[in-house]
């Protein structure tokens, strides 16, 4: 226990180079609740560990998953806004327009429609900046189907997106 226990302090670092990766959209009050969320879905998974590459690398897309998932519940909720609390108190989005921000929401949108793994191996591509090599080993495919999903991915993800700036 003590040894799994050391082997999960990566957990945080982790989670903090991802969010890092992403813009930093958490704060670090909402990374500690992920990094807890994560340990404990480590926990409850543990015995599903088959043991074909590092623990650390296994716990590496927990990490990712959870992280997401946070991101995704904390854009659907809304955030109350002091009188005295000035838009650019607010703006959490790095000065981005709100034309920028709404379409990265859009392209969020699209990519959870979209489904893994297609919307996996997206992100991971352009969010994470991953190789198909290192997307591949990630999701225990060979580097081929990465790219396979990804392109076929990416085809579906410009209809949608097509689809939905049609209907603005």
């Amino acid at each position: 226990m003590a040894r799994f226990v050391e082997r999960m302090q990566c957990v945080p670092s982790i989670l903090a180079a991802q969010n890092a990766r992403l813009g930093a959209p958490l704060t670090s009050d909402d990374l500690a609740d992920v990094v807890q969320d994560t340990l404990t879905s480590i926990w409850r998974k543990l015995g599903e560990f088959e043991g074909r590459a590092a623990l650390e690398t296994w716990v590496y897309r927990f990490c990712f998953l959870e992280l997401m998932n946070s991101v995704r519940r904390r854009r659907r909720r809304p955030e109350p806004m002091h009188e005295e609390e000035s838009v650019a108190e607010r703006d959490d989005t790095g000065g981005a327009s709100p034309a920028e921000t709404a379409d990265r929401e859009l392209i969020h949108r699209v990519l959870d429609r979209l489904g893994p793994p297609a919307s996996d191996v997206i992100r991971m591509k352009h969010f994470e900046e991953l190789t198909f090599d290192e997307i591949g080993a990630e999701l225990d495919v060979s580097p081929n189907t990465a790219k396979t999903q990804y392109y076929r991915g990416m085809v579906r993800l410009r209809e949608y997106l097509d689809a939905a700036e049609a209907a603005q």
